[in-house]
């Protein structure tokens, strides 16, 4: 039987999981720790990944918290108590110790007891006369109570936490969370999300609650060496041989070593019966480039006329002095609208900044605009 090789789009598990070795063992010892950690990098990168990979590893209870949907504080509160519930579900059930251990908790949160499969569930339910913030606060310290209690631990895994910042600003949600996370020894946070810029500021500026609450992970794009055994691991198992050297370089070179679209480059050629050629890469990488051509510029679509054209120039090479006069005479653009459209790409990850050059952070976006944009 032939073997299907499913390098992921989404969670990379077992020997799909490249690299991060560094990453993993800081997380796993922080999580071990209860040392809070925020994971930052671009979209894509594998923050989801890692944390799996690091609490799978550890061998504890967790939830993972999405909120990448919250329009509004509430939301964000009922996502958040949803999965302390999940936690309480999963270590313990209801005992008279259980419940004494958390009276001096329940002052607006509202207890309900609940039987299912055998045993009686505690869920708890927000007040609708206390804030969002006070029914997150004591929904965590009730948790920490019951982790304590039991001598366990547990991880929450908050994904898209940026959302707090965006639609529940000031609401005291990030203070209600550090109030309790700054003591607890009994359970890790895990923060992550898609804006890294947002995400930063919300860690690094003395002004936010959050502060200097947690460690900071930057994931990087994966070294080529690192690719390079991983890749023929598999082109050894599917044909018997390692990828040519120009094969190998040109993956590198059409992906960029980003990690989403070294797999979706890998999906791609491990369905052919012959070793691929650098040719053949390339064409792979252009067909993909090709069918995901009308998501690509969906995404970009939201931009304006000016950041389109920044995002075409950087696309196709021109990628420092964007201010200078013969840029703009070129453009037909004002320098302040150049800077400030540069700045709401670096904020919105379309674009990052290494040294004096701008790169376009999605490779095939950059493929698009120079081979595609014009075809029908």
């Amino acid at each position: 039987m032939t073997q299907i090789y499913q390098f992921p789009l989404g969670i990379a598990q077992n020997e799909y999981f490249c690299n991060r070795v560094t990453e993993t063992e800081t997380l796993i010892r922080n999580i071990n720790s209860c040392t809070h950690t925020v994971i930052v990098s671009p979209r894509r990168y594998g923050k989801t990944s890692l944390a799996y990979r690091a609490i799978e590893q550890c061998g504890l209870v967790y939830v993972k918290i999405d909120l990448y949907m919250a329009t509004d504080h509430q939301d964000i509160e009922k996502a958040i108590l949803k999965g302390i519930n999940a936690i309480i579900a999963s270590v313990t059930g209801v005992t008279d110790k259980i419940l004494d251990s958390i009276k001096n908790y329940m002052k607006s949160i509202r207890p309900r007891l609940e039987m299912g499969a055998g045993e009686i569930k505690l869920i708890l339910e927000a007040s609708k006369e206390a804030t969002p913030q006070e029914n997150i606060c004591e929904a965590l310290q009730i948790l920490d109570a019951i982790l304590q209690k039991k001598s366990q631990k547990a991880v929450l895994l908050i994904d898209e936490f940026q959302e707090v910042e965006r639609v529940a600003k000031d609401k005291g949600i990030e203070g209600a969370i550090r109030h309790v996370a700054q003591e607890t020894q009994n359970f890790a946070v895990i923060f992550s999300g898609s804006k890294r810029n947002l995400l930063k500021s919300m860690f690094n500026d003395r002004n936010k609650p959050l502060y200097r609450l947690c460690d900071e992970i930057i994931l990087e794009r994966i070294s080529a060496t690192d690719y390079l055994k991983f890749i023929n691991k598999f082109a050894k198992s599917k044909w018997c041989k390692h990828l040519s050297e120009l094969a190998f370089e040109k993956i590198i070179e059409c992906t960029e070593r980003h990690p989403y679209y070294v797999n979706a480059l890998l999906r791609s050629i491990f369905i052919l019966e012959k070793l691929p050629t650098e040719n053949i890469i390339l064409d792979s990488w252009f067909d993909l480039a090709e069918k995901k051509r009308d998501d690509l510029f969906y995404e970009a679509d939201v931009l304006t006329n000016i950041q389109k054209k920044l995002l075409i120039a950087i696309a196709n090479g021109v990628n420092q002095e964007l201010t200078s006069k013969y840029f703009l005479n070129q453009y037909q653009l004002a320098s302040s609208s150049v800077i400030r459209a540069l700045d709401e790409l670096v904020a919105e990850d379309f674009i990052e900044k290494k040294q004096k050059h701008y790169q376009l952070i999605d490779p095939l976006l950059k493929t698009a605009l120079k081979h595609l944009l014009f075809l029908a």
